[in-house]
């Protein structure tokens, strides 16, 4: 055997650096640009990070820093992220419902905090709080105020996602319509043909 057919063999194959399965979830090209595997891949990684750490400035802001709009905040970051990275396509793929559904959900969540104390002779927004003992955790405190904080930190992911996916969607038209043009232009530009002769 010749050294050249050894190192044909130990050599990887042409295709081994392209990634077997899509990181994001759509394979829909985003309209700004072709897809990035760098942006794909620190997206899938942060996305998660980013979500759980929003969770737990929900669940940590009545008597911390965070809260419903804090957490709302930072979770509608990921999901512009996924935007950024896969287009509204990708973006759709993610949400669990439409912006105007998660809008709804919170306003109602919010409103009903706020109103079913008035039901129970209470004052409006009355706190009222149990105790629970979960097997890992220990003893931990639930209150009525987490409700109303979670309905706030729908309002504001459904808020934030309304304005992108409509910003985006003018944005996106705007791209296919130069992309169309650029393809009229190729088709009606002539095409030069080297003629020789004299």
């Amino acid at each position: 055997m010749s050294t050249r057919d050894s190192r044909d063999e130990a050599a990887p194959p042409e295709d081994w650096e392209a990634p077997r399965e899509r990181w994001l979830s759509t394979a829909v090209r985003p309209a700004f640009g072709p897809r990035s595997v760098l942006l794909e891949v620190v997206a899938r990684l942060l996305i998660p990070a980013i979500l759980t750490f929003s969770v737990f400035l929900l669940v940590s802001g009545h008597d911390r820093p965070g809260g419903g709009f804090a957490g709302g905040l930072v979770a509608s970051m990921a999901y512009v992220l996924r935007y950024i990275a896969g287009g509204r396509h990708e973006l759709a793929a993610g949400l669990p419902m439409r912006p105007n559904g998660l809008l709804a959900l919170g306003l109602f969540l919010a409103c009903a905090t706020a109103v079913f104390p008035l039901l129970l002779g209470g004052p409006i927004l009355e706190v009222h709080s149990f105790y629970a003992v979960l097997p890992v955790f220990g003893e931990v405190k639930f209150a009525s105020y987490l409700v109303f904080e979670s309905g706030v930190f729908l309002i504001v992911v459904g808020l934030v996602l309304s304005v992108v996916a409509s910003l985006g969607a003018r944005m996106e038209a705007e791209e296919e319509e130069a992309r169309a043009e650029k393809a009229r232009e190729r088709v009606r530009r002539p095409r030069f043909t080297g003629g020789g002769g004299a």
